[in-house]
């Protein structure tokens, strides 16, 4: 999102000793408003997504401007970018060995995943399986009763999985840039004003 317009129109009432300073204002300005943005954007995925890990509300982090360079970036970091992608873009998500695992019938973590290492302890159990029932791939309990005996579907297999787009990261950052630019960079201004005096 460019704020080129911004700084002209600041740029227009300036003295020219204002003006030498306004590169470093600017550049300080546009960090100070991609912090603001990441913070805005952090506060966000607790109401966009289903109780996030704190690994995930550090996903975002911030590339400063520079005088030579007056560009602040806001991103994803990699790592956390392997799995928000879906949550941000939607589209198709494949495994990366033989199947995604669904979790159905078993215990959740507080944050709603599965925990480490659960499919491995699942399957130790004697009255756990793997395998296809009515059609189903996944991971079974066998269950006896006095009535008889039964199959429960603890963690199913699917072949893909299907997302929506959850998270809208765009609007979020363009209403922090928005909100939170010409206060920056006049803050910034004055104090590089106050500094070369």
């Amino acid at each position: 999102m460019s704020v080129k317009s911004n700084v002209d129109a600041v740029r227009k009432n300036l003295s020219d000793i204002a003006k030498k300073q306004l590169p470093f204002a600017v550049a300080k300005g546009l960090t100070a408003t991609a912090k603001d943005a990441q913070g805005q954007l952090a506060k966000a995925l607790p109401t966009q997504l289903d109780r996030p890990t704190p690994f995930t509300m550090r996903a975002f982090a911030v590339k400063p401007a520079t005088k030579s360079t007056p560009v602040a970036s806001v991103f994803v970091r990699p790592d956390q970018w392997k799995y928000l992608t879906y949550q941000f873009e939607g589209g198709d998500r494949k495994p990366p060995g033989r199947a995604l695992v669904v979790p159905r019938n078993i215990k959740l973590n507080q944050f709603g995943n599965m925990q480490r290492r659960a499919i491995k302890q699942l399957l130790a159990k004697k009255n756990v399986f793997s395998g296809v029932v009515n059609g189903v791939p996944g991971i079974y309990l066998r269950k006896k009763s006095a009535t008889g005996n039964s199959l429960q579907l603890l963690v199913g297999y699917a072949n893909q999985a299907r997302y929506r787009s959850r998270y809208p990261f765009r609007e979020i950052a363009e209403g922090a840039i928005n909100a939170t630019f010409n206060r920056n960079l006049r803050r910034a201004l004055d104090e590089a004003l106050a500094s070369a005096r």
